[in-house]
């Protein structure tokens, strides 16, 4: 009941979103297909990779940031009234929004960026650009199991080790739950100051990293640091789980009347 009433409330939000990512695909597209439409150059399995890389990066930031809107719809008095009179319990009403800011924004990602390569596969063939064909399947292999398609013309392999993706992948999950913590403990200025954080936080980790392991390009090749990546993706995975322990239990205590500036 909680996530229909949800999901009637914010039906025009969702599209919003979906327009919004799918705009953000179509910049990628863009970059690829513009100098093939002015100046004549070829489209290849080389460009059609790029798009793929950098739509990519578009998906992973967007997973991350919506994590701020957690809270969004319960900004005013009336709005958490409403919520918080909802016939169902705080677990109930966390685990919905959590759902939806996880695997929702994942299935609205997809979906965007199907409705993007869409867009870009009609537009190539009625200007005549050549080397059309969908990238959602490259997309979704690239995105959830880090691979490419090998009809990609000029693909080499990274050599990066397994422990790496696997502390890129932890870093993403905590990076998603600190913007989720910020968006239920702050009231003002949610995105503004968790990036903030998330930069100083990001510059520190920079800094060990650096004074630590060294080079990081050639730390990151090196096979025999993946326990110390797998170390340090398990230690992300850990404060993760932390983060959203602690914005369910602040989701559990707002009231109707709460703090200027946090919501307790």
């Amino acid at each position: 009941m909680t996530a229909r009433w949800m999901a009637r409330m914010h039906f025009k939000n969702v599209l919003s979103f979906t327009a919004g990512f799918t705009c953000c695909y179509l910049f990628p597209c863009m970059v690829v297909v513009y100098p093939a439409l002015k100046y004549g150059e070829a489209v290849t399995g080389q460009e059609l990779q790029r798009i793929v890389e950098m739509s990519s990066l578009v998906y992973a930031i967007g997973m991350i940031l919506f994590g701020t809107w957690i809270c969004a719809d319960m900004k005013t008095k009336e709005q958490r009234t409403q919520v918080r009179l909802l016939p169902a319990t705080d677990l109930e009403k966390f685990l919905v929004r959590f759902l939806a800011l996880t695997l929702g924004v994942a299935v609205v990602g997809v979906v965007a960026f199907f409705m993007a390569d869409l867009l870009r596969v009609v537009f190539s063939l009625v200007a005549g650009i050549d080397y059309v064909r969908f990238a959602l399947p490259d997309f979704m292999s690239y995105v959830f199991l880090n691979e490419t398609n090998p009809s990609f013309l000029g693909h080499t392999t990274d050599t990066y080790s397994a422990g790496v993706y696997f502390a890129a992948l932890a870093w993403c999950v905590w990076a998603h739950s600190l913007y989720m913590l910020g968006g239920t403990l702050l009231r003002r200025y949610q995105f503004v100051i968790t990036t903030a954080v998330h930069a100083l936080l990001f510059i520190i980790m920079s800094v060990i990293i650096t004074g630590t392991l060294g080079n990081p390009e050639a730390a990151f090749s090196d096979p025999g640091l993946t326990p110390v990546f797998c170390a340090a993706g398990t230690l992300f995975f850990v404060v993760a789980v932390v983060n959203w322990w602690l914005t369910y239990r602040l989701f559990g205590r707002m009231q109707v009347i709460n703090n200027k500036w946090i919501n307790l």
